[in-house]
């Protein structure tokens, strides 16, 4: 029995009928399904290509050497997220959590207006991942994530940043440990427990959100100014439970950094995922008018991964077969268990 799919990485997500309005669209997770009762299917599914980026920023002492870095590479990886067509939301949010809006004038709020940026103002992220160092020195990133991505938060400010259906990806910068309190635990599970019930699973199979940390690896430091710092290990939690990426603070050049994330971003978005185990050696994969084969540089790889302990199977795409948000892509493949 041979299953064919046809998918078109288009802006939103409406229905699984061949012709749907944009006015029909409503905001839930990506989803579709194979007939059950038929032997093949064949038609377009209109595909989410949706990501929300929030930036937490440590904004203490010693930080704008590293925040200087971290804005220099952002247009890199903004001109990826362009070329692909991405649907595209991002905001900075810092470390600092005191109730003294005084002295701490970026103190729980997501930076700047408007709140989140998008394709037609992207080029006010570098200026604005640049937060300074005059923040507080009780570094509490996690419960900044929580606070600015909270319902009540966003609904106070009359802000629609987070999307049900976009992927969510988080990048924390900070080169010490997190003495979040507020809203959790940092070396308990308390802030994996809430993102997952904040961006559970989309239905489609793959985690709807991704922690990653540029921070402190190892127990050396590399702060030319000689203050202290610690490893990250309470991000690196989240990292861990999301399958994101972690990356040295100490690096004098963080595009590698950058690259893996924006790399991060773009497999989890483009992914394509099979509702039943193929047969490997009769995936046939069309991008475009373009064939695709299997190569880990420039083509197409077979992953699987382990959702609520079930084994489900997906096709990573790579270089230059990343699909962009407008091309159709066709495969088929014959099922594992097929005789």
């Amino acid at each position: 029995m041979l299953k064919r799919i046809v998918l078109s990485f288009a802006a939103v997500l409406c229905s699984l009928a061949l012709v749907a309005t944009i006015s029909g669209c409503s905001n839930q997770p990506t989803s579709f399904g194979l007939p059950s009762q038929q032997d093949s299917f064949s038609g377009k599914v209109f595909y989410n290509n949706k990501v929300d980026i929030l930036f937490v920023v440590d904004n203490s002492k010693s930080m704008l050497q590293y925040q200087q870095r971290l804005a220099s590479q952002m247009q890199a990886m903004i001109s990826t997220l362009n070329s692909l067509k991405m649907d595209y939301r991002v905001a900075v949010a810092t470390s600092t959590m005191s109730s003294d809006t005084s002295s701490y004038p970026l103190t729980r709020k997501l930076v700047g207006s408007p709140v989140y940026l998008t394709a037609s103002n992207i080029n006010l992220l570098t200026e604005r991942i640049i937060v300074g160092e005059s923040g507080s020195d009780l570094e509490r990133s996690l419960d900044s994530m929580r606070l600015v991505t909270s319902t009540t938060y966003l609904s106070s400010i009359g802000s629609d940043f987070i999307r049900s259906d976009a992927l969510f990806s988080v990048i924390f910068i900070s080169d010490e440990r997190d003495q979040s309190s507020e809203f959790g635990n940092p070396n308990t599970n308390d802030f994996v427990n809430y993102l997952n019930s904040r961006k559970p699973d989309f239905e489609t199979g793959g985690k709807a959100w991704l922690a990653n940390y540029i921070g402190i690896l190892t127990n050396q430091s590399c702060d030319i100014l000689g203050g202290s710092v610690s490893i990250g290990t309470q991000f690196l939690n989240l990292v861990t439970a999301s399958g994101g990426v972690k990356s040295s603070i100490c690096n004098a050049d963080l595009s590698a950094a950058v690259s893996n994330i924006k790399a991060r971003i773009i497999d989890q978005i483009t992914a394509y995922r099979f509702n039943v185990a193929p047969n490997k050696a009769s995936i046939i994969v069309t991008v475009g008018s373009r064939a695709i084969f299997e190569d880990a540089s420039n083509g197409w790889t077979l992953e699987d991964e382990s959702i609520t302990g079930v084994k489900k199977y997906f096709l990573k795409f790579h270089g230059s077969s990343i699909p962009a948000a407008d091309e159709n892509v066709d495969v088929k493949f014959t099922p594992a268990t097929a005789s």
